[in-house]
C-alpha cells in the first residue's frame, strides 16, 4: 500500500542549488534534501529516489547520495540497513553532470518512496510516496 505524506514539503529545503568542483574541473551539482517525516530511519528504507530538474529525469547511475559524511550510490541504498538518517539532517543528491548547472533558477522535483520500518505487521509495511517541486536558485 502507498499512501501521500503530508510533510512531502520538507523533502526539498528552500537551499540553493551547489554545483559540485574537484579542483576546476566541475563535475556536477547538489540538492539538499531532508527525510519528510517527523521522526528518522534507516536508508534502507528508501524504496525509491527520483530526481528531475527543469523537467529533465535525472538517471539512477548519475545520482550519488550523501549523508553522515559518505557517499553512496542510489543502487546501493537498499543494502544500507545500519545507515541512519535523523529527521533534522540534510542529505544531498549529487547528480554527475559535466560542467554542472547553470547559474539561475530551476525547477527541481524530487520524489521519495519509503517504507516506514516500525509498522510492519504480518509482513505488511506502511509505504509512503513523497513527492516535492520546488524551484531552486543554482549559485556558481
Amino acid at each position: 500500500m502507498v499512501l501521500d505524506f503530508q510533510y512531502d514539503e520538507l523533502l526539498l529545503p528552500d537551499k540553493s542549488i551547489v554545483n559540485m568542483k574537484a579542483g576546476d574541473v566541475l563535475y556536477g551539482y547538489a540538492v539538499s534534501v531532508r527525510y519528510p517525516s517527523y521522526r528518522g530511519t534507516f536508508v534502507s528504507c528508501i524504496e525509491r529516489l527520483e530526481v528531475q530538474v527543469d523537467g529533465k529525469e535525472i538517471a539512477q547511475n548519475d545520482m550519488r547520495f550523501a549523508l553522515n559524511g559518505k557517499e553512496f550510490l542510489v543502487s546501493q541504498l537498499g543494502e544500507l540497513s545500519k545507515e541512519h538518517w535523523f529527521v533534522l539532517d540534510t542529505a544531498s543528491i549529487i547528480i554527475m553532470q559535466d560542467n554542472g548547472l547553470s547559474e539561475g533558477m530551476h525547477e527541481v522535483s524530487v520524489r521519495l518512496v519509503h517504507r516506514i520500518p516500525y509498522t510492519g505487521y504480518f509482513g505488511q509495511y506502511l509505504v509512503l510516496d513523497s513527492v516535492c517541486k520546488k524551484t531552486l536558485e543554482c549559485k556558481k
